[in-house]
């Protein structure tokens, strides 16, 4: 068993994460020391706390993460969030378009020329 520090250190997770983890009941420590109050986690909790990583790196909300790692079939969640990447995905691609067309200069060109007149 490893200590918070250590398996913060071996996590790449800081131990502020690891606390708030636990108060909401996404990652418990293995065994807390009822003298100490020190936490301690295992090798297997690695690979969970790797998993938890995973799905908060895609954006998913910590009850969606929640859900999952408590045995929730994940598959509708992540296939709402595809659809909400693919959906920015197209408007940036969108954006980068008109950018690289104002930058190109022919949105000059393309300005027609008006004449104003201003009836009495």
């Amino acid at each position: 068993m490893y200590r918070i520090g250590d398996f913060s250190k071996m996590s790449k997770t800081t131990i502020k994460t690891l606390r708030y983890y636990d108060e909401i009941g996404l990652l418990k420590p293995e065994y807390v020391d009822n003298f100490t109050g020190y936490r301690f986690y295992t090798t297997v909790q690695l690979v969970k706390l790797h998993r938890i990583k995973s799905l908060i790196q895609i954006s998913l909300s910590i009850d969606e993460t929640k859900l999952i790692m408590s045995g929730y079939n994940g598959n509708n969640i992540l296939e709402k969030r595809k659809k909400e990447l693919k959906v920015e995905i197209e408007r940036g691609t969108e954006q980068l378009s008109r950018i690289e067309f104002i930058l190109s200069g022919q949105e000059e060109e393309n300005f027609m020329n008006y004449q104003t007149i201003i009836k009495e």
